[in-house]
């Protein structure tokens, strides 16, 4: 199993991310805390394309990393300045540029199809990147950074086998590397909570993976919409199950935010159903190959 390359890959950054994570406890800045899981992003990215792209990139798939630390950037001077919130302009905006760098090729030359997608992936980017702002934010919700990062999990182990069907084994790996280094993030901020999912955290990985989602969807052309729409389910999940089945005045704290985390990623099962039943000779295909 060990030689696996995404089993190499997601055991580093893995590692990677326990000592970041736990070095960061040493450090009583929520800003600096904030910037290990774009960091393990950004690690999973190289990992997965064994380079840094060039600057200034070249195609989509380069766009990616730079989209990640761009945005983590315009995070990170958030948190710094203590900005409690994204502004909702800002949720709006930064998805909107994401899709509209990735999809400039496409957009040349008048493709109505792709700018009716593109249209598409920027509202439910916007959906995506506001509601990881409100639930890392928002003490209403009672959910904090642990479930934020399960959120990001969540969507990236949901979007992995889309990306499989949609012709990109390379994004299907980023997304498991990078899922094993925010698991690591997520066990430190169980053990000790550290606010690890300011907006930093919000711009860096949600807009690195917006830029993921997009690249998938508007250069191979091949993406299953039913199940990528399906993911908009998991923003949302957390809270509604917790208003649906967690008693109010019973269950607090790290136990609450465990038990949301888990039903944040429930879409998943809807995901695979789908993809199952919409593409059984692709699966069948798999096991064979198996």
């Amino acid at each position: 199993m060990l030689d696996n390359p995404i089993l190499q890959a997601a055991l580093i950054c893995f590692m990677l991310g326990l000592a970041l994570a736990g070095l960061v406890r040493l450090i009583p800045a929520p800003s600096v805390a904030s910037l290990v899981p774009t960091v393990v992003f950004l690690s999973s990215y190289v990992m997965t394309y064994h380079q840094v792209p060039a600057f200034p990139p070249v195609g989509a798939v380069n766009k990616i990393f730079y989209i990640a630390l761009a945005a983590a950037l315009v995070g990170f001077v958030l948190d710094f300045l203590r900005t409690t919130k994204l502004d909702r302009a800002l949720a709006v905006i930064v998805p909107g540029l994401i899709v509209g760098w990735i999809g400039l090729p496409r957009f040349a030359y008048g493709d109505l199809e792709a700018l009716t997608t593109a249209s598409a992936l920027w509202l439910g980017g916007a959906v995506v990147i506001w509601r990881l702002n409100v639930v890392g934010t928002s003490t209403a919700e009672r959910n904090g950074s642990l479930v934020g990062i399960a959120m990001l999990m969540a969507l990236m182990v949901a979007f992995a086998p889309v990306a499989l069907l949609g012709g990109s084994s390379t994004s299907l790996m980023l997304c498991f590397v990078a899922v094993a280094g925010l698991g690591a993030v997520a066990i430190w901020e169980f053990l000790i909570p550290g606010d690890a999912f300011g907006a930093t955290s919000v711009l860096g990985v949600g807009s690195g993976f917006l830029a993921v989602v997009s690249t998938v969807t508007l250069i191979t052309r091949q993406i299953d919409s039913v199940g990528l729409a399906l993911l908009l389910l998991i923003p949302y999940a957390g809270q509604l199950g917790a208003r649906l089945l967690l008693p109010p005045d019973r269950i607090h704290g790290r136990a609450r935010q465990v038990l949301v985390g888990l039903m944040t990623g429930s879409p998943i099962l809807a995901v695979m159903a789908i993809l199952l039943l919409r593409h059984p000779e692709f699966f069948a295909s798999i096991r064979a190959e198996q």
